[in-house]
């Protein structure tokens, strides 16, 4: 069961997560299920990282972050790390609150 998890955080913070989320998704062979969001934040040089990954044994890899339920994630999300194909089909509610894919 994916387990969602979010971090306040620089840029240049954020930048080290996203390499290793892909780095994950290199090894597990691309889940749909391990996937990165960002959403705004009060300090405007800091976002809201969100990260979903497969369990919580790798939620351990991301220090820092905090465990949040799937109902709480923000419904205006930019995408930084997501498998599309089939993407929206296994997570249609999260597809719903993402704003933009780059």
């Amino acid at each position: 069961m994916t387990v969602f998890a979010k971090k306040l955080m620089s840029v240049d913070d954020w930048a080290k997560v996203q390499d290793r989320i892909e780095d994950l998704q290199m090894a597990l062979r691309a889940p749909h299920d391990l996937m990165m969001f960002s959403a705004e934040a009060d300090d405007p040089v800091k976002e809201t990282i969100y990260i979903g990954v497969p369990n919580a044994e790798l939620l351990a890899n991301f220090q820092g972050f905090q465990q949040v339920n799937r109902a709480d994630l923000p419904d205006f999300l930019t995408t930084l790390v997501v498998r599309e194909d089939g993407f929206a089909e296994q997570f249609p509610d999260i597809e719903k609150k993402r704003r933009a894919r780059i």
